[in-house]
């Protein structure tokens, strides 16, 4: 999730009386989600009011049962913002039910919600980081605990199956078919790990070089081995092989001026997609979206969005 000081929000056309998610089309994708903001002290705010999504039609609906805010262990609000994510393809959601802040899970457009286990809820939401797979299928979920001591887990949506992941790996995300979590592990010996876990429970590991280890953004594909490595303020995408350890070329990746990759997801078996953020610190911020070819660095527009400080938090699909 993105925040700003007073928060986010997309900048669009105003839309009055807005439905409810049983009114939209149950074959729309949603390509932004956002949440308002109340100021409860000076230039201090709180996420407040409904989630909304932007459809690929340009419909803005609600998602009345979202929560706004997270619970503590004890069940008691915070002013953290509530969970929230949208899979890559646009076609699902998962966020924090209101009545009880329990993850749901169901179609951008509306439809029936599937609630996963209580149990991944037990320690509360406001530690909690949740990432939907770039279908729906699977959920990613990390607790940030002082005490390190909740392992993460990969939940598959249909079956409720969960993969518990060491409590210490920093997840990063799901790979380009949803099998497999990549994360970071800092051992012992003053090394980073990059490791891919598998649904099935099994792990490939590697102490990559530094390059790697120090990347701002990494995405793994889907053969649970190739990691996209983005570099540099003039970014360098890079690949590497976590079986072999072996480090591709760099290849320039040409962006407008200003712009930080922030997020990348595999969209193909040669192709990323990628999302930009410019501006911010009291400006609009202009957020792109786009793919880049692996092999030669070609940069296409496929979207962008602006965002100014009226809302909480906001996030496009694949975050």
């Amino acid at each position: 999730m993105r925040r700003t000081l007073l928060g986010a929000a997309v900048v669009a056309t105003a839309a009055v009386g807005l439905p409810t998610l049983a009114h939209a089309d149950s074959a729309a994708t949603a390509r932004v989600a956002w949440v308002g903001a109340c100021e409860i002290e000076d230039e201090i705010s709180r996420a407040c009011g409904s989630w909304r999504l932007r459809l690929s039609s340009g419909k803005v609906i609600k998602v009345p049962d979202a929560a706004a805010t997270s619970v503590d262990a004890r069940g008691r609000g915070t002013d953290e913002t509530a969970r929230f994510s949208v899979s890559d393809d646009g076609r699902w959601i998962v966020y924090e039910r209101g009545s009880d802040h329990r993850l749901a899970v169901r179609r951008a457009a509306g439809g029936r919600v599937t609630l996963l286990p209580k149990s991944l809820t037990r320690r509360g939401t406001d530690i909690l980081w949740v990432r939907l797979s770039p279908t729906g299928d699977r959920v990613l979920l990390e607790y940030h605990d002082d005490e390190e001591k909740e392992p993460g887990k990969i939940v598959t949506v249909a079956t409720g199956k969960i993969v518990k992941l060491p409590p210490a790996d920093d997840l990063e995300g799901l790979s380009g078919d949803g099998d497999e979590a990549l994360a970071l592990r800092y051992n012992d010996d003053n090394t980073t790990a990059l490791v891919a876990h598998g649904t099935d429970g099994s792990a490939i590991s590697q102490v990559p070089p530094q390059v790697v280890a120090n990347a701002t953004v990494r995405a793994l594909a889907a053969d649970g081995r190739t990691v996209a490595v983005f570099t540099g303020a003039k970014p360098k995408l890079r690949l590497y092989d976590l079986v072999s350890d072996r480090l591709g070329a760099a290849v320039d990746v040409r962006l407008g001026k200003g712009a930080e990759i922030y997020h990348a997801q595999w969209s193909g078996q040669d192709r990323l997609t990628v999302k930009t953020q410019s501006g911010g610190d009291g400006k609009p911020t202009v957020v792109r979206v786009l793919t880049v070819d692996t092999d030669t660095g070609a940069v296409r527009n496929v979207a962008a969005y602006t965002f100014t400080a009226r809302h909480d938090t906001w996030l496009t699909a694949g975050e």
